[in-house]
């Protein structure tokens, strides 16, 4: 496990000094499990284009850097554009992060549908694209930031109890296939010789969420987010953590439309001229895990919270689709979630 050391305090006022178009050269990356590649436009001149391929570890993160220094390639108006990769860029973008060079981690799918139609992949034509992604959208561009440590370690922990779980619904989730196809011997028998392994799960998933508990009491930023965001009916501790973790506390995502296109839960008309009237769509583009917990604390709102419930059904009388109720009830919670943090209140029910 590579070592993290956290420069928030001086690199946010490093990231708000820097004005998008100062941006002259650019680099993309293109990262795998041993190495990255990385394409590097200088000036703004596609012409200057070059590529290099390092290992991905702290010596070839090293390379990397001596090498732009050797060019004489500036911090300051150098930008590095990579896609979201989870575990095998995390140490890349901690260390440019904490080298104070700007990093923006962008979504792959934006990537992709920016280039359009293209011809052939691999990792050096990847990162070139990339590059390119990142000189021509710089304006939109998103500066990394490194989440506090707290922060850091709630994620830890949520990824743990969701290993957990996973591993969980392995084990039982054939014990009720089972039962419900009337083998009941079967299932008796599976659920005896497992019933060890699902206990200590249990048990390990208990001290997880109290572990979590502890983290959330013994910071005060982390408790106050959380008394905000667990003030909603039917918005939970697990998914209030998961918010918390996937906004960077809210930097990322400050407005409601923002959080709602970020959670899946923003509608999009789908039409064309007078011959396509489609149904509105939510995009795909979205935090999956972020929906589908949000899905369950709208169906948690439908059933206990008066104003969501009535809202639901009468839109279903009304002869509305069941599902696109639900992803209102969805959009319906997110701009709680937005307001709350904005205001920094918690929320209140209106009266009636």
């Amino acid at each position: 496990m590579f070592r993290i050391s956290y420069y928030v305090s001086q690199l946010k006022t490093h990231n708000k000094e820097m004005k998008k178009n100062d941006f002259k050269n650019f680099a993309g990356i293109d990262v795998s499990k041993q190495t990255f590649d990385v394409c590097f436009i200088l000036n703004q001149e596609v012409s200057s284009a070059a590529h290099q391929q390092y290992s991905n570890d702290a010596a070839g993160i090293r390379k990397m850097l001596g090498d732009l220094k050797k060019q004489k390639v500036s911090a300051a108006n150098t930008m590095f554009c990579m896609e979201h990769t989870g575990i095998y860029g995390k140490e890349l973008v901690y260390t440019l992060f904490e080298k104070q060079w700007f990093v923006w981690v962008e979504n792959p799918v934006a990537i992709l549908r920016s280039i359009g139609l293209q011809r052939g992949k691999n990792d050096k034509a990847d990162a070139k694209r990339i590059a390119i992604y990142a000189m021509k959208n710089n304006e939109k561009a998103k500066l990394w930031e490194a989440p506090r440590k707290e922060v850091a370690a709630l994620r830890q922990m949520l990824n743990v109890r969701d290993s957990l779980i996973k591993g969980l619904k392995a084990l039982t989730q054939p014990i009720n296939e089972y039962e419900d196809t009337g083998n009941k011997k079967l299932s008796a028998q599976v659920k005896a010789l497992t019933r060890n392994s699902v206990r200590g799960m249990e048990k390990d998933i208990e001290k997880v969420e109290q572990a979590i508990d502890e983290l959330i009491k013994s910071d005060a930023q982390l408790s106050r987010s959380f008394g905000l965001l667990t003030s909603i009916p039917a918005i939970g501790k697990i998914t209030s953590a998961e918010l918390i973790c996937a906004t960077n506390e809210f930097k990322n995502y400050t407005e409601a439309r923002q959080l709602a296109c970020y959670c899946g839960v923003a509608p999009f008309e789908h039409s064309s001229g007078i011959s396509i009237r489609g149904k509105t769509r939510v995009s795909n583009m979205a935090n999956k895990k972020l929906k589908t917990k949000l899905h369950l604390c709208a169906i948690v709102a439908i059933q206990h919270d008066p104003e969501l419930k009535n809202y639901y059904e009468r839109k279903v009388k009304e002869g509305k689709n069941k599902m696109s109720v639900i992803n209102a009830v969805r959009n319906k919670l997110v701009h709680r979630i937005a307001a709350v943090v904005k205001r920094q209140t918690p929320f209140v029910k209106i009266a009636a």
